[in-house]
């Protein structure tokens, strides 16, 4: 088993966004938000083999974001996301699963069309950078198997986010959002310097595609 503590660096990031001078200025919102995902890891070795299959995997993911309109139409925003993620697979007929849990942080663009509008387009796309909380390696009941992943997966992995979708307003200040959410890592979440590690084994990428349902906080008048 993994466990990792949150980075006081992520905090710092959080706490410097919420104390730019900018925030009190028109255009500042927050976000609040739950994602229903699947998730994968993906690896060309382990889909070439013909005794290996992919299976759903459905979990959660909990954000909370802030971000400031520099237009009406656009701007940038910063979410802390902690996320349920990593791979379920059967080998030959055995079922098991990686439960990989990380801390997100997407730092991103984000587009709006009309403001004023009841209904309106809402896309965000940007770099993320993903922390391992938590690494284990559980039987088709759940329970941990004598595999030890303590060193199995890498700390921090880097990647890349899109979102779309549309949002509702509830009044002045107050939207509904819906997005349709897609991530994917460019960098190993394998650790290579891992005792056992196979030189020659195929990079493994984590990956999410999920819905993301939330509440955005417009300040300002």
């Amino acid at each position: 088993m993994k466990t990792k503590k949150i980075p006081t660096f992520v905090m710092l990031m959080v706490l410097a966004l919420l104390a730019s001078p900018s925030f009190a200025q028109k255009g500042f919102n927050l976000s609040l938000s739950g994602i229903g995902q699947n998730s994968w890891i993906f690896n060309s070795d382990d889909s070439d083999n013909d005794a290996f299959s992919y299976k759903a995997y459905i979990h959660p993911a909990f954000g909370l974001g802030a971000g400031y309109n520099f237009t009406d139409n656009a701007g940038l925003g910063l979410d802390v996301i902690y996320s349920f993620q990593g791979r379920k697979q059967e080998v030959n007929g055995v079922e098991t699963r990686y439960k990989l849990d990380y801390l997100k942080v997407p730092l991103y663009f984000h587009f709006n069309t009309n403001p004023e509008a009841k209904w309106m387009f809402s896309a965000n796309v940007g770099p993320q950078m993903s922390i391992l909380t938590t690494a284990k390696m559980l039987d088709a009941n759940d329970n941990e198997t004598d595999l030890k992943d303590q060193d199995v997966y890498e700390d921090l992995s880097i990647g890349a986010f899109a979102s779309a979708g549309a949002e509702y307003k509830l009044n002045k200040n107050l939207n509904l959002f819906a997005l349709a959410r897609f991530d994917m890592d460019f960098t190993n979440a394998e650790n290579e310097d891992a005792t056992g590690y196979n030189p020659d084994r195929a990079n493994s990428y984590n990956s999410t595609l999920g819905l993301q349902l939330g509440l955005r906080y417009k300040l300002g008048k």
